[in-house]
């Protein structure tokens, strides 16, 4: 018996990529998988551009989720995970693309041992967006929880786009974003308490086909004008919890 996979596809203003995104996720060659793209209010065509897509590909869902925090995708992601059915799930950037044989990929690593990989990252290769060039490769790695847990406190050792997740640790509660104290410097904060119930977020080598899309709406640079700043106050939450100097 299959794992049954999610693709989760959250959408706030991204009409100029969205069907692209879409596609690629509606063309992956692993067959028991299901496409959930959820509009985070959008304000302009990406909805309309889903639903025209859905005439063609009746199997993807298409729901939406109010947008509360600058930045986060906790709103569409939580809608999504709220319906989907999936043993494990991944959240596929509204501007990002993958391969189609990708999500197989990912398939073929888990199932070496899936009740010990319960998380999983891969390297993702950026291109730039007005011009399609490549802008390299961003991978991590890591050997144990341990050095993971010293890596936290110096940057983020996460490729967020390419993680894939246990619906099962959603389930128990350790998968969660706290966007109402961190906006979009969620994950950030996610990692750490992934750490702090001891799972190991396995970093698999070699690019398996996750394309990443560096343009100017990005909210990655909206957080860079924030005027708190909130990758130094996680750390010091997590080093007060961890008693860590």
């Amino acid at each position: 018996m299959s794992l049954k996979f999610t693709i989760i596809i959250p959408c706030y203003n991204a009409e100029s990529w969205i069907e692209t995104s879409i596609l690629s996720a509606l063309g992956q060659t692993y067959e028991d998988l299901e496409v959930i793209f959820v509009d985070n209010e959008s304000t302009d065509n990406s909805l309309e551009i889903a639903k025209k897509i859905q005439k063609k590909y009746p199997s993807l869902i298409i729901d939406t989720a109010p947008n509360l925090y600058k930045y986060s995708w906790e709103e569409p992601v939580e809608k999504a995970l709220s319906i989907s059915t999936g043993d494990y799930f991944t959240i596929l950037g509204a501007d990002d693309w993958i391969i189609p044989e990708y999500i197989s990929e990912v398939m073929k690593i888990i199932n070496l041992d899936p009740k010990k990989i319960k998380l999983l990252q891969t390297p993702i290769r950026g291109v730039k967006a007005d011009t399609g060039n490549p802008m390299g490769e961003i991978k991590h790695s890591y050997k144990s929880l341990e050095e993971f847990k010293t890596l936290l406190f110096e940057r983020c050792p996460v490729t967020t786009p390419s993680m894939v997740y246990s619906k099962e640790l959603h389930n128990k509660g350790i998968l969660r974003w706290d966007s109402k104290n961190y906006l979009g410097a969620v994950d950030y904060d996610l990692y750490f308490n992934i750490a702090h119930h001891n799972y190991f977020i396995y970093p698999f080598p070699k690019w398996i086909g996750y394309y990443y899309r560096w343009h100017d709406n990005q909210a990655t640079w909206g957080m860079h004008k924030e005027p708190t700043d909130y990758d130094t106050l996680i750390k010091k939450v997590w080093k007060d919890k961890w008693k860590v100097n």
